[in-house]
């Protein structure tokens, strides 16, 4: 199995009492990546792929949750990610924060669904189009609410008997994506109702020959 190691700790993993990770930078966004054919090319399997995500508040609170793979792609050459692209069904954003019951869990959920949040009746796919790669580094074309900017992430991959393996874990300023609901950027005196601006996410996106 040929594994590339992420070179640096970055972005993610947070308890609920310690402060937001820093956003990763966005720019503008890129042209795709263009696929080598020598490239292996691998079907993502969305059953064996999934997106984490979590926002926290200044106060120390914090909401976590799970978000669908829908489809995609993703091309590997000599142990390193050289292209892809897969969508998210936003749709089947879900909270699973502990000690929370299921009716609280519903009305977040909703409350996510909304225009505060992600508008998913009206934008109810982003998109994850990678545009260059070095062996422990991709930068890709985010789509968030037909919003799109480019980020540079960390990754890890893994290859053995046909199935691929990419692992990042990242967060970005939901502000730059029109996610503006109880930001500080943007509204004043929020007190405790004031909302981190990164949103951290965990990637695993798993391929088959």
């Amino acid at each position: 199995m040929k594994k590339i190691i992420l070179s640096a700790t970055i972005l993610f993993a947070i308890g609920a009492c310690n402060s937001p990770s820093p956003s990763t930078e966005a720019q503008d966004a890129q042209a795709p990546a263009a696929i080598s054919e020598n490239s292996q090319s691998y079907t993502i399997d969305p059953s064996t792929s999934e997106v984490l995500w979590k926002g926290t508040k200044p106060t120390g609170d914090s909401h976590s949750g799970t978000i669908s793979v829908k489809k995609g792609t993703l091309y590997t050459e000599k142990g390193s990610i050289t292209g892809g692209i897969f969508s998210i069904d936003m749709n089947t954003i879900e909270v699973t924060d502990e000690g929370m019951d299921e009716e609280t869990k519903g009305k977040l959920k909703g409350h996510l669904t909304t225009g505060d949040f992600f508008e998913t009746e009206k934008y109810n796919e982003s998109l994850f189009e990678i545009t260059s790669a070095t062996a422990n580094e991709i930068t890709a074309n985010l789509t968030i609410k037909d919003v799109t900017k480019s980020i540079t992430i960390p990754y890890t991959l893994s290859e053995e008997n046909g199935i691929v393996i990419a692992k990042s874990t990242f967060s970005i300023d939901r502000t730059l994506w029109g996610v503006t609901y109880n930001s500080g950027n943007f509204f004043q005196n929020l007190g405790d109702y004031l909302i981190d601006d990164a949103i951290q996410f965990d990637l695993t996106i798993q391929g088959k020959k």
